[in-house]
């Protein structure tokens, strides 16, 4: 049930599907001018303020300044890493290999953390939601620990997660998975805006977590300055995911899983 839930008001609290419904109100109360512009003028102002650059970088570090990148050697070492999925391209009837999402820098974050000794276990978390058309396809836990085999981490240290389709049972479901090892402390590695809501989920459980956040979106370099006064898709879909987190932030803190 909060599968469905948390996706469909996650849909009408994006910016995008708020600003196609005020459009649509507008159309519908035409008649009322004065209510129709000013519903117009909102949703300009909306969808021109979420775009704007210096808005979705002032978003961004509401959440990426909690954990900011320390780098690899500034991660104190732990029992185990664990890395959170949303970063595969699955395989599909059409493609029959993996592909790297737009979150992999998560995948390479723990490939560099093993790498560097921080941990002699990757626990790779992330199963099908049905909603995301994850009915047949294999878990994506496994498709994770497939890729990370691929660059050399040997397979006895890989342990795939596949229950979970949502961060509250990643903690959940990694939690029942290394118990049974004994492993309390481990390595987080999520997107740096995911990380608040992630690594309050994984200490409510009872996990020592150790943050690692992966997939910045701000500090990347400076655009030309013409360009950071400018409107873009891509500072919407900055803005969208930070407004995502919060509320996702808020509903765990009210579900009491954060």
């Amino acid at each position: 049930m909060y599968n469905y839930a948390s996706k469909i008001l996650s849909s009408f609290s994006d910016p995008v599907s708020v600003t196609l419904l005020l459009a649509i109100a507008a159309l519908v109360g035409w008649r009322n001018r004065s209510r129709s512009f000013a519903l117009l003028f909102l949703l300009t102002i909306l969808l021109g303020s979420l775009s704007w650059p210096p808005v979705a970088v002032l978003l961004i570090g509401t959440l990426e300044d909690q954990y900011r990148d320390e780098g690899i050697a500034a991660v104190a070492p732990a029992q185990a890493i664990v890395v959170l999925g949303g970063s595969l391209k699955m395989p599909s009837g059409e493609h029959s290999a993996s592909g790297l999402g737009e979150t992999s820098d998560r995948l390479l974050v723990a490939f560099r953390l093993y790498r560097a000794g921080k941990a002699p276990l990757v626990v790779c978390s992330g199963g099908n939601n049905p909603l995301l058309g994850g009915f047949t396809a294999r878990p994506e836990g496994e498709g994770m620990c497939g890729l990370l085999e691929e660059w050399g981490v040997p397979k006895d240290a890989l342990v795939v997660e596949g229950a979970s389709i949502n961060t509250r049972e990643n903690a959940v479901e990694s939690r029942s998975l290394l118990a049974e090892r004994g492993i309390v402390r481990i390595v987080l590695v999520t997107s740096a805006v995911h990380m608040p809501r992630a690594a309050a989920a994984f200490e409510k459980v009872g996990f020592e977590v150790e943050p690692a956040p992966a997939d910045f979106r701000a500090g990347w370099g400076k655009l030309p300055s013409i360009f950071r006064w400018m409107p873009s898709p891509t500072s919407l879909v900055d803005s969208s995911a930070v407004l995502h987190e919060w509320i996702g932030l808020w509903a765990y803190r009210l579900r009491g899983w954060a």
